[in-house]
């Protein structure tokens, strides 16, 4: 096994300064990264894939640190409701069988 150097987390004020660079670079993670390394030469240095991803978390709604709940269930949810909707008298298991979709998300969305 590798000998790999695992390094803290970001602290959330770099984050945000993350983010304000990559606005101030026009959304290009490159440019964002040589502009992060001349403003903080004193500060370890992000990958420039970093800044896109500082991005799209907070555009999704969330902290860069924090992990996101998965794969979005919005399909899942539509046709379970579509299913409820041609037949309100279908169980969730009938439910299950014709969609494949796992029982938990059923309940979940019938709730």
């Amino acid at each position: 096994m590798a000998n790999r150097r695992v390094f803290p987390a970001y602290t959330q004020r770099e984050y945000a300064e993350m983010h304000l660079i990559y606005g101030e670079a026009g959304q290009s993670s490159r440019a964002a990264a040589t502009f992060y390394r001349e403003r903080f030469p004193n500060r370890r240095h992000p990958h420039h894939e970093m800044f896109t991803r500082v991005h799209n978390s907070y555009m999704e709604g969330r902290l860069p640190s924090q992990r996101g709940d998965g794969r979005p269930q919005v399909a899942d949810e539509d046709i379970v409701l579509q299913e409820r909707e041609q037949d309100p008298t279908t169980s969730v298991r009938a439910i299950l069988r014709r969609t494949g979709i796992p029982q938990s998300t059923v309940h979940s969305v019938l709730k």
